[in-house]
């Protein structure tokens, strides 16, 4: 008689014995999954929350954004405390949208000219990708695309559990990662 721990795949049900089995299972058999089991289970976030949460995207981005060669390269934030239902309804209907059941991960991530033009829509604000700095004629900016390449935005969000004296705390991480750059600007 057999006393191992199943693990079943939340998608397809096929069950294996350890997590890591059903992580490389779910990564060559379910990649770009967008199917949330759970998904009934998260209500729909209200507009004043959404609005909040929105703002705090625009915020922490512009905070990242500087005027000089220190502030150009890769830069992340996080906010330790995002609710997942505030991602799903963000990004589920987007074509870059992943999900992991057996990690409980959410991922999606814009390119290019498209990516910007997208995210000025989801984030409601044109100027989200910017600032300027008019006493110096300089700009900071999300770099999504230049004369070589296109870069992303990548949004994730992931499920933090702490175990301590016989009680779960569980909360939702949210991070972006994004390419800053920096440059002059003329007035129109």
């Amino acid at each position: 008689m057999s006393n191992q721990l199943s693990i079943c795949c939340k998608l397809c049900y096929k069950t294996f014995t350890t997590h890591q089995k059903l992580f490389v299972h779910e990564r060559n058999k379910h990649l770009h999954n967008k199917t949330i089991p759970h998904f009934y289970s998260l209500s729909q976030p209200s507009s004043e929350q959404m609005f909040f949460y929105i703002n705090s995207l625009i915020v922490l981005i512009k905070k990242k954004l500087g005027f000089s060669r220190h502030a150009i390269g890769k830069k992340r934030f996080s906010i330790e405390t995002f609710p997942e239902n505030i991602f799903v309804y963000l990004f589920k209907n987007e074509e870059n949208f992943k999900y992991s059941p057996a990690k409980h991960k959410y991922q999606c991530y814009f390119g290019g000219l498209a990516g910007e033009i997208r995210l000025k829509q989801i984030l409601q604000y044109d100027q989200w990708s910017f600032r300027q700095n008019p006493l110096t004629n300089t700009k900071g900016y999300v770099l999504l695309e230049d004369y070589e390449n296109i870069y992303q935005v990548k949004f994730m969000w992931n499920q933090m559990v702490l175990s301590e004296n016989n009680r779960e705390f569980t909360l939702g991480r949210m991070t972006c990662n994004f390419i800053a750059d920096s440059g002059e600007f003329q007035e129109k």
